[in-house]
């Protein structure tokens, strides 16, 4: 998997949302020491998102069963007439397929990020560890914002889809699953109004 971020100050004042910001974090505002691999050389990331980690628990849950099913099958049915060296293989590459079905899992959920930054939107996405989709679109590009939050499970852990019409090559890009997509609204809506207000104010780009 290839390095997206890498070290990068920032002289932003951070808001309330970004000073927990961890890790693992779905939601990071103005994230510090880090940087995508395309970014300009004065573009500011704005917000860092990810998908809602309960959107995991289906495949968490499914890893657990994988995990304990040789606990209780082995002792029902313990498979004697099978030499014990060949159990053991048998039971090691069950483990060894659990942690490589979770781990492959982790990964794509890690590595789909969306990135708004002052000068455009990103979807990075990895639909298998081999392949790498990149969306963008510039800021002044967006016609449309709007918000999908339908579902009794989004509705209580507040997360949903930002649905991004553009004028660009890329005609829609959809945030998915991201927490508080009413408050990633409102930032897109204004970077939009600060990037009208900076053509008003003549600035060149």
């Amino acid at each position: 998997m290839p390095d997206i971020f890498v070290a990068k100050k920032k002289k932003r004042k951070i808001p309330k949302a970004g000073r927990l910001a961890r890790a693992l974090s779905a939601f990071v505002a103005l994230p510090n020491n880090l940087r995508f691999e395309t970014q300009e050389k004065k573009e500011e990331i704005v917000l860092l998102l990810r998908p809602h980690p309960i959107i995991n628990v289906p495949w968490l849950l499914t890893s657990l069963v994988l995990f304990l099913i040789p606990v209780f099958i082995l002792p029902v049915f313990p498979l004697n007439f099978i030499p014990a060296a060949y159990r053991f293989i048998g039971v090691l590459s069950w483990y060894l397929f659990t942690f490589a079905f979770a781990f492959e899992r982790f990964l794509t959920w890690f590595y789909h990020v969306f990135i708004l930054t002052d000068e455009r939107v990103i979807d990075i996405d990895f639909p298998t560890l081999l392949f790498r989709s990149i969306k963008e679109c510039k800021i002044d590009k967006i016609e449309d914002i709007n918000i999908r939050t339908s579902g009794y499970v989004r509705s209580l852990f507040n997360f949903g889809d930002v649905l991004i019409q553009t004028a660009g090559a890329v005609p829609e890009i959809i945030f998915e699953d991201v927490p508080n997509p009413e408050q990633v609204s409102k930032v897109l809506n204004d970077l939009m109004y600060e990037e009208e207000q900076e053509k008003i104010d003549g600035r060149v780009k």
